[in-house]
């Protein structure tokens, strides 16, 4: 446990050091600040650009929020993976992980502490982002009373952690960054085409990136979402008990 601790605190130290959290902490608030703005006057934007085009119908609160989560669940979250990518590839170039583990640090420990430094920064930016979605939104916007505007927000969060199990997974089995990142997006993109089979969509988690709007819209209610999100945890946390084990058994 001790250990744990001691590389989690390391973990912090080092992504505040090479600006990892800064740099999705960044991208993160942009997108929810920006997200209202881009929503709100796009229209006038366009306008002013080209004079003979007219917009049908005026922006509204839940614009704001389709950009959020479309920009989120996107560049978002594929930043996110990018920035982590690396998270195990620079321990092997440097050779700090066989002088750790030689000193007693268990690997456990390891995949652990790094999935939950990256978790606890890709928590902070989520919802530092949301707060400004949510803030700017509710500025620019006098009628913004949408439901299950939190949840949707909530569902998106859950698919975060999926990534990033799916993440330390690739770390483990492949020592270049590329190739880790490539894996992640491999694997998430089958999930995404299994949302296209009929018999098993309604349990995919891929309808907790898909279906945020349609949840605040009202075209879908909560009861849909819970499902993929319990099976998006479990296989969230599968995916780091089999980081782990593929750890442990991999030479350093």
């Amino acid at each position: 446990m001790s250990g744990y601790i001691a590389f989690i605190k390391k973990e912090f130290t080092e992504n505040m050091k090479n600006y990892r959290f800064l740099i999705l902490f960044a991208v993160f608030l942009i997108f929810g600040i920006m997200s209202a703005f881009l929503a709100k006057f796009t229209p006038e934007i366009l306008s002013a650009l080209a004079a003979d085009m007219e917009m049908t119908s005026e922006p509204v609160a839940l614009d704001a929020w389709k950009q959020f989560y479309k920009n989120i669940s996107g560049v978002g979250f594929s930043a996110f993976i990018i920035l982590f990518g690396s998270c195990l590839s620079n321990e092997y170039s440097k050779g700090t992980l066989v002088l750790m583990v030689t000193k007693g640090l268990s690997r456990k420990a390891v995949i652990l502490a790094k999935y939950t430094a990256a978790a606890a920064l890709m928590t902070i930016s989520y919802w530092i982002g949301y707060a400004a979605a949510y803030g700017y939104t509710a500025l620019l916007w006098n009628d913004n009373h949408l439901s299950n505007v939190a949840f949707a927000a909530v569902s998106l969060w859950i698919v975060g952690f999926l990534y990033l199990s799916i993440l330390m997974i690739g770390c483990v089995i492949f020592r270049q960054t590329f190739t880790s990142i490539l894996f992640t997006g491999g694997i998430v993109a089958i999930i995404s085409l299994l949302g296209m089979i009929e018999p098993i969509a309604k349990f995919n988690p891929f309808i907790l990136t898909s279906k945020n709007i349609d949840l605040i819209s009202g075209e879908a209610v909560p009861a849909e979402f819970m499902i993929p999100a319990v099976i998006s945890i479990a296989l969230s946390i599968l995916g780091v008990l089999t980081a782990i084990r593929l750890f442990n058994k991999k030479q350093l």
